[in-house]
């Protein structure tokens, strides 16, 4: 099976769609008992009370699911994991979704070329940063913000898309420090013009430069990861 194959098997919408139209979690096993005193195991929506209540001291509208029905006996898995499958349907409910929540972001890596932190470095970089690069990299924002014109969600979209991906990090941005922050910054929006040149942020070099001419790069997609902030 090809990896094409696999992602179009992968129906995340139809998968999201039965999370959201099944009962709300969290799900929990529960203990109860029959009206024989018989060990009775469900999913349900509150708690186990460690009681083992018995029917019908019970609110059956409480109830997801039974692994072990014994009285009358029609629930009884032959290998009596009982319990364990409980945990799993349970389990199942936040699991699934936060699951699915994480092969989007997964295929938003391998589509974009995000480095693999995306989405997860706590910050509004997608890329792992010391505090001092963290420091370094939103004064890379504040020059394309103040000197350029772009809303913040916007400059931090385009670091991240030309920083942030797996070559990128790999070659390390802690190199970046030896230069001053709009050396890097002007690289995420400008293009190189005809004499294959860019603005660096030094008013001596970039004298001859005509800023309202220069050719500008496109932004990132909006449904790429390196948008880590409303606009």
């Amino acid at each position: 099976m090809t990896s094409d194959a696999a992602r179009d098997e992968l129906d995340l919408d139809a998968i999201e769609e039965l999370c959201g139209s099944a009962t709300p979690g969290p799900w929990y096993v529960r203990n109860l008992d029959d009206d024989h005193a018989m060990n009775l195991v469900t999913v349900s929506t509150v708690p186990d009370t460690g009681r083992a209540e018995r029917w019908p001291g019970f609110d059956h509208r409480e109830l997801i699911a039974a692994t072990l029905v014994q009285q009358p006996r029609y629930v009884d898995c032959a290998d009596g994991l009982w319990d364990q499958n409980a945990a799993f349907i349970a389990m199942a409910r936040e699991a699934v979704p936060q699951l699915v929540a994480e092969v989007r972001r997964l295929r938003w890596l391998v589509e974009f070329g995000a480095c693999p932190t995306a989405g997860t470095t706590g910050t509004e970089f997608v890329m792992p940063l010391d505090d001092e690069m963290l420091v370094y990299f939103r004064e890379m924002v504040d020059v394309l913000v103040e000197r350029v014109g772009i809303c913040r969600a916007e400059a931090v979209a385009r670091i991240n898309a030309v920083y942030g991906t797996r070559e990128s990090v790999a070659f390390g941005v802690g190199l970046m420090g030896h230069e001053l922050p709009e050396y890097w910054a002007y690289g995420t929006y400008y293009s190189r013009d005809h004499r294959d040149r860019l603005p660096i942020g030094d008013p001596t070099a970039d004298a001859d430069i005509d800023f309202g001419t220069h050719p500008v790069r496109p932004a990132p997609p909006k449904d790429s990861p390196f948008w880590t902030l409303e606009e």
